[in-house]
């Protein structure tokens, strides 16, 4: 009998944590298996969202094979790399495909003399790029804000940046910018920290960095002697 009870009192006690907790419980279980599923479906979609931009963005590339360093393509596949780099930006504006498009597109611009196309275009690679394809659309961006005539716009963009393995480009920028605007000894301090951050075994490239130094130097020390004697008078 005692067992009965016992048998009875359990079953009366599942019935009122059922009554308590059972709605709570399957919503649990609903919210856990939905958003495994939710999951699972956002995560095939990023995959195949992936897979077709990476095709389009091959099909852009081709565009350019055949094409030498520095050669202007042809009116036709200028076409073809524009009308694939806008289905990128388009349909998988939230792929690096689309930044890599956009920075194409900027390209194109640029050796067309269009820097105002080539400048909407990058500032749209800016907004939509992770940090490292951000730092580059964000140099070029601002050397073509630089042959505009927009100095201090260009020098905005690079200022106060953490542009990490890049910093020696940035600082080299800053350097031309500062040069434009008659600053030499402004660009000279730019240019020497661009060496001291130079990391590439090219030695074309340090060598155009002593180029640009040895072009301001005389200068930036001419003016330090300029400011020293008149605070000696």
């Amino acid at each position: 009998m005692a067992d009965h009870i016992t048998e009875e009192e359990q079953i009366e006690a599942l019935k009122r944590w059922w009554e308590e907790n059972g709605k709570q419980t399957i919503l649990g279980i609903a919210l856990i298996v939905g958003g495994y599923f939710g999951w699972q479906a956002w995560t095939d979609h990023n995959v195949e969202q992936s897979s077709a931009a990476s095709l389009t963005y091959q099909e852009m590339l081709d565009q350019f094979v055949g094409a030498t360093p520095g050669e202007i393509l042809s009116e036709e596949k200028q076409l073809g790399v524009n009308l694939l780099a806008d289905k990128l930006k388009a349909d998988y504006s939230s792929t690096q495909y689309a930044v890599y498009a956009a920075l194409a597109k900027a390209k194109l611009a640029v050796e067309n003399n269009d820097l105002d196309a080539a400048a909407i275009e990058l500032q749209w690679a800016m907004d939509n790029s992770d940090a490292a394809s951000e730092s580059i659309a964000r140099l070029r961006l601002a050397r073509v804000e630089a042959a505009r005539g927009n100095l201090d716009a260009a020098l905005q963009l690079v200022q106060g940046v953490d542009a990490g393995e890049m910093k020696s480009a940035y600082e080299e920028a800053k350097g031309d910018f500062y040069l434009e605007q008659g600053n030499t000894a402004a660009a000279y301090t730019a240019y020497e920290s661009a060496m001291a951050s130079e990391t590439s075994a090219d030695n074309s490239v340090r060598g155009l960095l002593n180029l640009k130094i040895g072009l301001v130097a005389p200068a930036q020390l001419e003016e330090s002697e300029a400011v020293e004697s008149e605070l000696v008078e």
